[in-house]
């Protein structure tokens, strides 16, 4: 029985600063809210993937998860 609890304590430890970095890495980048201004850069995203032109409305959640990829890298300056 100590054992196990010392293989817990043990994992537990060493999962502490992954999941702790994890955590800061997401409240780290600002939240994704769509706006007007959203517009442009996804007309640019599209055009820069080389993708079809269509509204945001109409665009699949693993293409929307990509839009948002794309935009951290291409954050207002």
């Amino acid at each position: 029985m100590s054992k196990l609890i010392a293989s817990l304590a043990l994992a537990a430890s060493l999962l502490t600063p992954a999941v702790s970095s994890f955590a800061q890495d997401h409240h780290d980048r600002p939240p994704h809210v769509w706006n007007d201004g959203e517009n442009d850069y996804w007309h640019r995203f599209l055009k820069e993937t080389k993708r079809k032109e269509h509204d945001w409305a109409k665009a699949t959640k693993r293409e929307q998860a990509a839009y948002w990829k794309w935009r951290d890298e291409h954050r207002d300056h």
